[in-house]
C-alpha cells in the first residue's frame, strides 16, 4: 500500500491536505522507532524532518478542520519537533567536535575529550527525556487520534495499532 497522497488537479484543497497530513503522520510513526533505538544519529534527524513537514502541512491546513480537535494535534506535532531538538543539536555538536579532535594536534585532545564527555552526558539525559516524551505520546493515543481524524494512512501500519 502506498503512503503517498494521490492528488489530482480536481482534488479539493482540504481533501488533499487531509491526505498529505496523513502521509506525514505515517512517515513520522515509521521513523520514531529509529530515533528511540539510537543506533544512528540520523534516526532523530529523520523524525525531526518528518515532524517539521507535518507541522508545515498542518500550518497550511488550519482552516480546513475543527479547531476543537485540530489544535491539540497541531500543538502535539510542534512538541514532537521540540522534544527531539536537544538530542539533535547535541548529536551535531558531538559529531563536529569529534571531527575537530581528529584534525587537532594530540596536545589538544584532552581538552576536546573533556568537552565530548560533557556533551555525551548531556545527550544521554536529553535522549532519556525524548524517549519518555515519545512514550507519553504513544500512551496518549496520538496515532489512533491521527487515524480517526485523517484516516488509515495516518498510522504506521495502515491499521489500528
Amino acid at each position: 500500500m502506498s503512503h503517498r497522497a494521490e492528488l489530482s488537479p480536481d482534488t479539493k484543497f482540504c481533501d488533499g491536505m487531509r491526505q498529505l497530513i496523513a502521509d506525514h503522520y505515517h512517515t513520522l510513526w515509521k521513523k520514531i522507532p529509529e530515533a528511540i533505538a539510537g543506533d544512528d544519529i540520523e534516526g532523530v534527524h529523520d523524525v525531526r524532518v518528518a515532524s517539521r513537514r507535518l507541522r508545515a502541512a498542518m500550518d497550511v491546513a488550519v482552516e480546513c478542520f475543527s479547531a476543537e480537535w485540530y489544535r491539540p494535534l497541531h500543538k502535539n506535532a510542534k512538541e514532537i519537533t521540540g522534544a527531539l531538538g536537544a538530542v539533535r543539536d547535541l548529536d551535531v555538536q558531538i559529531e563536529a567536535f569529534s571531527f575537530q579532535r581528529l584534525n587537532s594536534p594530540p596536545e589538544e585532545w584532552p581538552g576536546v575529550d573533556l568537552l565530548l564527555i560533557d556533551l555525551e552526558r548531556d545527550r544521554d539525559a536529553a535522549r532519556e527525556r525524548m524517549i519518555s516524551f515519545l512514550a507519553q505520546v504513544k500512551e496518549q493515543g496520538l496515532e489512533n487520534e491521527a487515524k480517526k481524524r485523517f484516516g488509515n494512512r495516518a498510522t504506521h501500519s495502515g491499521a489500528a495499532s
